[in-house]
């Protein structure tokens, strides 16, 4: 069965999907195999794509004196205008009080943006205000609300501690304000647009050269700024590269005429999740990972390092409070897919227990530290909740010894060593495994799949403490830790080698991914793209290849997948270096000769799904900006096959690049995707992300709605997808309110 959750957004994508097997002559009453598709929310994480209903806190503070850490700032709380317009949007708006932070309401699971109207948190509640930012929630300001963001630390780290007024801004008397660039949020205007102030305040205006002597200067845009004054910065965005979320902060949301780019920022604000993690300290861990956590923990701050990294990976981070309405509950633990404990002190109930088994069996993901024997109690407590699984704690007997041995395991990837400091022995039989030890009798982590979820224990808490997690290869392990444990339902593998972007996590096909809300597993090591390929089943695989050569090995797992009836997208530049190889037979082409330097990619099916939807692309051809050194390969596709796009402004032989057959289910990109790193189209997002885009969504909707005939009633299989059809119809110009809004 499809695991679909039953909403509005739901039915858009659905719907969508079924728009695009209507055109790509699939025959109605395919004959597919049962899936399992598992996805958080099978949705697109953002409506840059599809719309979606983006979850809005609005911090409602009547009290505007100034707190203790700004002085002489105008307070208001003027939230009003800006409500209305989100609401009648269409997106979900909730005021959040003092109160309602204090009792830890602000999180990523149930929000996507904080909005701040002119107004700054109380000083008891700063920390939990930055810890959804830090947890990778985005941050909406509106004029005084800038004291509190440089306060924090968040827009300007160097500011932490001072609310940077008269360094980094300072209100200015302005009128009359242009749109100085191109950007998501700006997408609705055009440059040199203008728009007006009121003058009878002042308004708090950014130093653009302030901003640019800043440690993470390169992380700030400009919107906006004063006509006669490039440096008065009244509309600046911030995509922290270092982790946290997206920040915006906009001059003033007084007498504003901008409601086309406050609704396109709160899209573009909004968070895009690989996955969801809780942090538990309701049972008073050992370690916590901020130093306001100390209430909580024994020693913090201890995994902030952890916590970034991830962020910056696009996973989600929340911390779960203790609270007399229950802890690990099964509402609580629904929103996530992982949940982290971190050697806890406190008994779990046997409720929590099983909560957290029948978390696991559903699809949740445990890990869980253990400690050596010198404190048992906590072990204990780890063994009490494990005792429906085949891992434990050894009570009696600590390791010892570095972590160099090894049982392969996906989580290995590009690790060999991680430092350690005094385990404890993990037991493990029936379906669990060993992963890492010093000897196969010493293991220090294993894991077990357990129904639909993962459960791995590590038998030290030092790891991926902020001390240790930069030694050996323990930041890798433990992304790829989460990598794993947020995958146990991902019917795609994504093979990723591109090089530019700040991590694989964050490439321009791993961010389409993301934005379709489409769960994945993502490998960069080819003999670890050949382990997963042959260890899981996947329903499409991706690979982005750029930079490295691909193995023959590689290539023949990835032929006797597209010969088992699978499907595959795949962009690379290696034809021409295995020119024989029988995976491009079966893909539908033969080598003809390599892509000349610096051209063009034309379109040659104009009205192809891949060019159209959900992204209507408004150019007539791709343009390669970044040079990888071999932009790809002509090829001469086979008569079972279709060329979509080539070398030549309309479709002659010989110069296909891209190449569709196998029934739709292969889809190979003899040119590389990620060379498309401009904007031809002026659409505000990058070319290459478009088309990953498109392609992943064309596979996806054969997935997707293959499985719905498939699962359907004998004898209703033509008139269920029609019935789909029909309906889509009517939203097709909601999935193209981009073009129609753009000036």
């Amino acid at each position: 069965m499809i695991k679909i959750k039953t909403n509005k957004k739901n039915l858009i994508i659905l719907l969508t999907f079924a728009t695009l097997l209507s055109a790509i002559s699939l025959p109605l009453t395919a004959n597919a195999n049962s899936v399992d598709l598992h996805t958080n929310d099978l949705t697109p994480k953002s409506s840059q794509i599809i719309p979606r209903t983006v979850r809005v806190a609005i911090y409602n503070e009547p009290n505007v004196t100034n707190p203790s850490y700004t002085t002489g700032n105008a307070l208001t709380n003027n939230y009003t205008a800006i409500k209305t317009l989100l609401e009648n949007a269409g997106h979900q708006v909730t005021e959040l009080t003092h109160a309602d932070i204090s009792e830890h309401k602000l999180l990523t699971a149930y929000f996507d943006v904080f909005l701040m109207a002119d107004n700054v948190p109380r000083e008891n509640i700063t920390d939990l205000v930055k810890e959804f930012w830090l947890g990778g929630g985005s941050v909406l300001s509106f004029d005084s609300a800038l004291a509190y963001l440089c306060y924090a630390g968040i827009i300007v780290p160097e500011s932490e501690g001072d609310d940077g007024r008269s360094i980094y801004w300072n209100y200015v008397s302005l009128t009359v304000n242009n749109i100085t660039s191109r950007h998501p949020i700006s997408q609705a205007y055009n440059v040199n647009d203008t728009f007006t102030v009121p003058t009878i305040f002042t308004w708090a205006t950014l130093d653009w050269v302030a901003l640019q002597g800043s440690s993470v200067s390169s992380d700030f845009h400009k919107i906006a700024t004063t006509i006669g004054n490039s440096d008065d910065a009244t509309i600046v965005a911030y995509d922290a590269s270092t982790g946290g979320g997206k920040v915006l902060h906009i001059v003033t949301n007084y007498g504003l005429d901008l409601d086309d780019l406050l609704l396109d920022a709160i899209d573009w604000l909004c968070p895009r999740p690989k996955g969801r993690i809780l942090f538990d300290l309701s049972h008073y861990p050992y370690y916590g990972i901020d130093s306001w956590d100390l209430t909580y923990a024994n020693y913090a701050p201890r995994y902030e390092i952890l916590r970034n990294n991830l962020v910056n990976r696009s996973f989600t981070i929340d911390k779960l409070y203790p609270s007399a309405m229950g802890n690990l509950t099964s509402s609580n633990l629904a929103p996530y897919d992982v949940l982290f404990l971190a050697l806890s002190n406190v008994n779990f109930t046997a409720s929590e227990i099983t909560a957290v088994t029948n978390w696991i069996n559903n699809g949740g993901s445990l890990l869980v530290t253990g400690e050596t024997t010198g404190i048992n109690e906590y072990n204990l407590r780890v063994n009490d909740l494990l005792v429906n699984f085949d891992l434990k704690m050894n009570t009696t007997t600590s390791g010892s010894g570095s972590a160099t041995y090894t049982v392969t395991h996906p989580t290995l990837e590009g690790c060999s060593q991680i430092s350690i400091s005094a385990p404890g022995k993990i037991v493990y039989n029936g379906d669990a495994f060993p992963i890492w030890g010093a000897d196969a009798d010493n293991i220090y982590v294993a894991g077990q799949e357990y129904g639909n979820g993962r459960i791995l224990l590590v038998s030290d808490i030092a790891p991926f403490r902020d001390s240790t997690i930069l030694s050996n290869d323990n930041l890798q392990y433990a992304i790829n830790v989460a990598n794993w444990l947020t995958s146990d339902d991902a019917e795609v593998l994504l093979y990723v080698d591109e090089i530019d972007s700040p991590n694989f996590y964050r490439t321009p096909v791993s961010n389409a991914l993301n934005e379709l809300g489409i769960d994945f597993y993502l490998t960069f090591d080819q003999d670890y793209l050949n382990l997963s390929l042959n260890l899981y089943d996947w329903k499409l695989v991706i690979i982005d290849n750029p930079w490295n050569l691909l193995a023959d090995s590689v290539l023949t797992t990835v032929n006797n997948f597209v010969k088992g009836g699978d499907r595959l997208i795949m962009s690379t530049y290696i034809v021409s270096f295995s020119p024989t190889h029988p995976l491009w037979s079966n893909l539908g082409f033969a080598f003809n000769q390599s892509q000349p330097g610096s051209s063009s990619l034309y379109i040659w099916d104009a009205v192809h799904p891949i060019f159209n939807i959900p992204i209507d692309y408004g150019a007539a051809r791709f343009d390669p900006i970044r040079d990888y050194g071999d932009e790809g390969d002509l090829l001469r596709v086979y008569p079972n096959a279709t060329a979509l796009g080539g070398y030549t402004a309309s479709e002659t032989e010989n110069n296909t690049n891209i190449v569709l057959a196998n029934g739709g289910k292969s889809l190979f990109n003899g040119y590389l995707i990620d060379q498309f790193t401009g904007d031809l189209d002026d659409s505000t997002y990058s070319d290459n992300f478009e088309l990953w885009i498109n392609e992943i969504s064309f596979m996806w909707a054969q997935i997707i709605v293959e499985q719905i005939i498939d699962d359907a009633i004998p004898g209703y299989d033509i008139y269920l997808v029609s019935f789909a059809v029909v309906f889509t119809i009517g939203i097709i110009s909601v999935l193209k309110i981009r073009k129609i809004r753009k000036k």
